[in-house]
């Protein structure tokens, strides 16, 4: 009988090793199956906590199943042996479902009306569950069903996309490296190259260094389909910009369903400060390409996009103190451009931080200082401006705020669009105005006058204007608050600091009933009125 033992044993562990593997994947008594055996798919151990039977009604009982599902961790990181790795994304699917109430306990992660599927294609917010917290609670129609911590935007679904894009007329794909697992890092190249690049502005955007934070990149798909559409606005845009975009700087994450780590466990996010002999493949392509591209000229703008848990979008602004006066102001009138026209974001939601050489944009600070904008935008999965009864993230808004954003990079650099036109403030100003002295208000271009006196008149040309009727915006300088957190809230006090409206204010509408020279008097109402450029939209062409 000895002899036989240690096989008996051996048995007994594939037993117990089958058991806790069902117990945790899947549950043959409740005939719910867990998994995440597909693309961008993550998922750790899954534990059953709890099976009833719920009368709800008097003839009708159904099945209620809670589950306590943990998140799977990313690789430890070799790089910062200190940082811990994270479980912030989940994707998976249960089979098994239709007809059973399930209670999901996800502590690792988790937002307010998770995303779900029942076919891996259409997905919606699930209702908020009671108690809140990290939670699931659903009664599922469908035998089965995806749950993800917002609907995914994978590796497949990208080379859809840029097959669409590069379609169009100037619109080029180029590979700047390959991932540690081989996979190409994928540059789109967006521009009208009958115009001399000289005359273009310039632009660089990436996206996915962490790979969970799939609504950033439907932001960046907004902006791209804007970008490359065949369009009035779209031939404009790349007549008068040179643009560079990386849709994954992180392709193996998001293959392999990573939260915040490439393959190698390394977040590439604070990884741009390391020399090139101790940095990851694909931060090292991303900084050689970007110094190649910009040895004749830096970048004019660089957006980092991401998405973050909080209740609300935001954008990364680096405070003067690390910076200068003068690179804080442009960073508050263009977050307060991109505010404008957006139910997605105000002025009110910025977050503040010093910068650091870790990240893209103390890379651009070290390299171009006041010369690029660089800064992170941040999109969220769930509500926007911590409103619960507004308006919720979903592909459509993320994707007009990608648009939104594409049309602020615009006026922020002072480009007319077609029925989108910035009237800059005269070369020479009449008596009444000085300039605005110092960096403490928000300003477009170079200047922005400040009224001496009552009824101060400034009239606005532009010389060709087609005809039709126009809403006329004024821009409204805000206050360059630096607060002392990171965000618009005193901590002593605990009163939120506000910054005024950092953007386009309708002021009248307009016919214009010829095309020709435009011509508008705006007057000051009173001494102390700031007065800055305007913004025509054409009222049919208006988006």
């Amino acid at each position: 009988m000895k002899k036989y033992k240690p096989f008996l044993l051996a048995a007994l562990l594939l037993v117990l090793a089958g058991l806790l593997y069902f117990g945790f994947r899947g549950h043959s008594a409740t005939g719910v199956h867990f998994d995440a055996d597909f693309e961008s798919g993550s998922l750790g151990p899954v534990k059953l906590l709890d099976k009833a039977r719920l009368k709800v009604s008097p003839k009708n009982e159904v099945t209620h199943l809670s589950y306590l599902v943990r998140g799977h961790f990313d690789p430890d990181n070799p790089v910062d042996t200190s940082l811990a790795a994270s479980p912030n994304w989940y994707y998976f699917r249960m089979t098994g479902t239709k007809g059973k109430w399930i209670h999901i306990f996800a502590p690792d992660n988790g937002v307010p009306r998770t995303s779900y599927s029942y076919d891996g294609i259409h997905w919606d917010h699930l209702p908020l569950a009671e108690p809140e917290g990290h939670l699931v609670d659903q009664y599922f129609t469908g035998d089965t069903v995806f749950i993800a911590l917002y609907e995914p935007y994978n590796y497949s679904y990208l080379q859809e996309r840029l097959q669409t894009w590069c379609a169009q007329p100037h619109v080029t794909l180029d590979t700047i490296g390959f991932s540690h697992e081989g996979r190409p890092m994928q540059l789109l190249h967006v521009t009208d190259p009958s115009v001399p690049d000289a005359k273009k502005a310039r632009i660089w955007i990436h996206g996915r260094q962490h790979p969970s934070e799939t609504p950033a990149s439907y932001l960046v798909d907004g902006l791209v389909e804007y970008l490359t559409s065949d369009t009035p606005e779209g031939r404009s845009l790349r007549q008068q910009m040179d643009v560079y975009v990386l849709p994954f700087a992180n392709p193996d994450g998001v293959a392999d369903g990573y939260s915040r780590s490439n393959a190698l466990g390394v977040n590439q996010e604070i990884n741009f400060g390391r020399s090139d002999d101790s940095t990851v493949v694909e931060v090292k392509a991303i900084k050689e390409t970007m110094a190649r591209l910009t040895q004749d000229r830096p970048f004019d703008i660089v957006l980092n996009s991401h998405s973050q848990h909080s209740e609300s979008a935001t954008f990364w602004v680096h405070k003067a103190s690390t910076t200068s006066p003068a690179f804080f102001r442009q960073l508050w009138t263009f977050t307060g451009l991109v505010c404008s026209f957006n139910p997605c974001l105000r002025p009110l939601d910025l977050k503040f931080s010093d910068i650091a050489s870790r990240y893209v944009e103390g890379w651009c600070w070290n390299h171009f200082g006041e010369k690029t904008i660089a800064l992170t935008i941040e999109t969220t999965y769930n509500c926007y401006s911590f409103d619960r009864d507004g308006l919720w993230a979903d592909n459509d808004n993320i994707r007009a705020f990608g648009k939104r954003t594409m049309q602020a990079m615009a006026e922020y650099l002072g480009l007319s669009l077609p029925g989108r036109y910035v009237v800059e403030t005269p070369a020479r100003m009449e008596s009444g105005w000085e300039r605005l002295p110092g960096e403490s208000k928000s300003f477009m271009g170079k200047d922005a006058w400040r009224a001496t006196r009552a009824g101060a008149s400034i009239h606005y040309t532009m010389e060709q204007l087609p005809a039709g009727r126009y809403q006329i915006y004024r821009y409204v300088a805000g206050d360059c608050i630096e607060p002392k957190g990171s965000d618009l809230k005193d901590p002593e006090t605990g009163e939120w600091l506000d910054p005024g409206i950092h953007g386009w204010v309708y002021e009248t509408t307009v016919s214009q009933p010829r095309n020709g020279r435009f011509l508008y008097t705006y007057q000051a109402p009173a001494a102390g009125d700031l007065a800055d450029a305007l913004l025509l939209v054409r009222c049919e062409s208006q988006n």
